[in-house]
């Protein structure tokens, strides 16, 4: 990757070079998964002559992985994954 970006004359700030670790609770490891399952199922807004805005996660997706990953509690589930999802958006559409 880094002969890429040499290649493209891409630096990376230095910020970005160590990756942060995070901790996930284990009251919070199931929707963590879920979000992490769903990375994929993003759905946009793409406005005409602009930049497409994502909006959230698409539910139906959601829901089938919680299914596949037979999640006991899936209101609950959704409720932190939806959390998870806000500040993820807050930083996507900076």
């Amino acid at each position: 990757m880094k002969s890429d970006l040499d290649a493209w004359g891409i630096t990376i700030p230095e910020r970005y070079k160590t990756p942060e670790r995070i901790v996930i609770w284990p009251e919070n490891a199931t929707a963590f998964d879920v979000f992490r399952d769903c990375a994929s199922q993003w759905r946009y807004l793409t406005p005409p002559m602009g930049n497409p805005i994502p909006m959230g996660i698409e539910r139906s997706q959601l829901e089938s992985t919680m299914r596949m990953l037979e999640v006991d509690d899936m209101r609950g589930t959704l409720r932190k994954i939806q959390h998870i999802e806000a500040g993820a958006l807050e930083v996507m559409r900076r």
